[in-house]
């Protein structure tokens, strides 16, 4: 069985210890690995359970005597860190691992395990709202919980080092995002939806950095015509064998879809998404699509749905320059991808050449 680790991290209070349990509660596979600290236990924390709690003393000892994944000094005294002897007790069990550790920890272990690891960010979306919920807590003095707002602020550098930023300004929505994330599934596969009329070097290029982003399947999926678009000078059986042959010329490792050809039409992408999930339950699918459709995303049909089922990658157009802004609107990812200044229109009405030549 293949080793997995999915590590979790954010600034107090943004709530990754509730998706962590959740998590763990709904996939019997995952265990949750038991960080050791040199803190006092909080509340009903128990010792083994929820941390190991050790002295000072006791932490270096075993971090001198290389025991240590990895641990940090938090704050002066404080010290967190993961055993190795939790990742083999767990591994041994065939489980997957699931770490709740401190942001600096989390940018280690990714570190340390490599590939092996899904590294997340939990981030709350302020720091008042951070504040609002550490004073619910209940458990911090109000100089503590001032201590960890600043810290917080400082943390918020960290989020781009980690693969998937969780925005958890709704609990549900949070928890329902985690749920699928790729460490859960035997396949993750990119979807590049496009009437592609015609394929073009912009498309080419995006093509060509999605192969490079170590996914194990990148999907075009050709679209049928729109019935409320004006009539193409090529029928959609003729587009769809242009586009294989372009691939398959280019030599580019992509599948060419035609499954929109055999749904309901007019097709909708969320129509399409629930299909291939129905025929592929064990498929993490990434939905990929271009910066010029984010300002319309919130007309597509059942658009919540898509945003907290399915992960989005975004490519850059140009043009589009408040792309990143609403990317965090949506929780999706803005790709550092090649920003190429072309499109079918131009190329239908005789502007520019498909540069596939």
């Amino acid at each position: 069985m293949k080793k997995k680790v999915a590590i979790f991290s954010a600034p107090s209070g943004s709530g990754k210890t509730t998706v962590v349990k959740h998590l763990i509660s709904k996939y019997p596979c995952l265990e949750f690995s038991v960080s050791a600290t040199t803190r006092q236990p909080r509340g009903q924390e128990v010792d083994g359970r929820d941390y190991y709690f050790l002295s000072e003393e006791e932490f270096l000892a075993r971090v001198a005597a290389g025991e240590f994944v990895e641990y940090e000094q938090v704050y002066k005294g404080s010290y967190y860190g993961t055993l190795k002897s939790e990742v083999e007790r767990i591994w041994a069990k065939g489980n997957i691992i699931l770490f709740d550790v401190d942001v600096k920890g989390g940018v280690s272990l990714k570190k340390y395990f490599g590939d092996e690891a899904l590294s997340v960010f939990i981030q709350a979306p302020s720091p008042e709202e951070l504040r609002r919920r550490l004073e619910k807590r209940g458990t911090d003095s109000p100089e503590a919980i001032e201590k960890r707002v600043a810290k917080a602020a400082e943390e918020m550098e960290y989020a781009d080092k980690f693969d998937i930023v969780l925005i958890n300004d709704d609990l549900d929505m949070c928890l329902r995002k985690a749920e699928h994330l790729p460490i859960f599934t035997d396949k993750t596969v990119a979807l590049y939806f496009g009437t592609f009329n015609p394929l073009h070097i912009g498309h080419v290029n995006i093509l060509r950095y999605l192969c490079g982003c170590g996914l194990d399947e990148v999907r075009m999926i050709v679209s049928p015509q729109s019935p409320f678009k004006e009539e193409a000078s090529l029928s959609d059986e003729q587009r769809l064998a242009q586009v294989r042959a372009d691939i398959a010329r280019l030599g580019l490792d992509v599948t060419v879809s035609d499954i929109e050809y055999q749904l309901e039409r007019p097709s909708y992408t969320i129509n399409t998404l629930r299909h291939l999930q129905a025929a592929e339950p064990d498929t993490h699918f990434i939905l990929v699509m271009g910066a010029d459709n984010l300002e319309g995303f919130k007309r597509w049909k059942c658009w919540q749905e898509i945003v907290t089922d399915y992960e989005i990658w975004v490519y850059p157009r140009p043009g589009f320059d408040n792309a990143a802004e609403l990317c965090k609107d949506l929780q999706a990812r803005l790709l550092d991808a090649p920003l190429t200044d072309i499109s079918s229109t131009d190329i239908r009405n005789g502007k520019k050449t498909s540069g596939l030549n």
